[in-house]
């Protein structure tokens, strides 16, 4: 998955490169003013965590992202706008919290007592952001500002751990939030651009607590690049 997940960027970076040098100069060439920013986009992120309950990663979490947004321009100049879309995400985050089995029921605890830490999730997510740009006509490369927040469907989660004795796996956990919701922030010119992402929810339900009484809450705090396609 890492590989592949290497590769696949790789290679729409370089495509990034080369759609900077195509914009517009020839007059001959019919260009529709009231154009539109729709885009596919890609990204990568590294997910830090923030929590007050000694909640930490362990290990190297990571995040990606796909999907594609309609543009809907605002004013005249068309550099002011909304965007809305639907996109694909694919999550890895490491907290110190165990899961262990104990009769019909799995006990939760903040510890650092296993060799490795593994919940990985497959989500549906529903961006709406506010848009600025330098953008016109006949520039494809613009500097940019795009601010917003996104509702995000979970289809499922695994956790998987090495125990130092023994790898176990729990798939589509109770305990685990279907619904959460974002606040992101875009900045960069042309394809390249600077993403961060806080997710306003625990991906643990409030109600989860460890075997101590303790609650399991912590916020996914996303930073990386995300690739803007036109």
């Amino acid at each position: 998955m890492k590989r592949i997940f290497f590769i696949f960027c790789l290679s729409f970076s370089f495509w990034g490169f080369a759609q900077e040098e195509e914009d517009f100069d020839d007059d001959s060439v019919f260009i529709d003013e009231k154009y539109f920013e729709d885009q596919f986009y890609i990204g990568i992120q590294y997910s830090s965590l923030i929590s007050n309950y000694g909640v930490s990663n362990n290990g190297i979490p990571y995040g990606f992202e796909v999907g594609f947004i309609k543009d809907i321009p605002i004013n005249k100049q068309r550099n002011l706008g909304f965007g809305l879309g639907v996109g694909y995400s694919y999550d890895v985050i490491r907290p110190n919290i165990t899961i262990t089995q104990n009769g019909d029921a799995l006990d939760y605890n903040v510890s650092n007592d296993f060799s490795s830490y593994k919940y990985t999730s497959n989500n549906l997510e529903f961006p709406l952001e506010f848009r600025w740009r330098t953008s016109t006509a006949r520039k494809i490369s613009f500097w940019r500002i795009y601010t917003g927040g996104s509702l995000v469907y979970n289809l499922n989660n695994k956790a998987e751990f090495d125990t130092g004795t023994e790898d176990t796996s729990y798939t589509n956990l109770d305990s685990w939030n279907t619904i959460n919701y974002t606040l992101y922030a875009s900045i960069g010119y042309g394809t390249w651009n600077f993403h961060i992402k806080y997710y306003l929810n625990s991906p643990f339900k409030d109600d989860v607590l460890s075997t101590s009484g303790g609650k399991l809450n912590f916020h996914p705090l996303k930073v990386g690049f995300m690739f803007y396609i036109l």
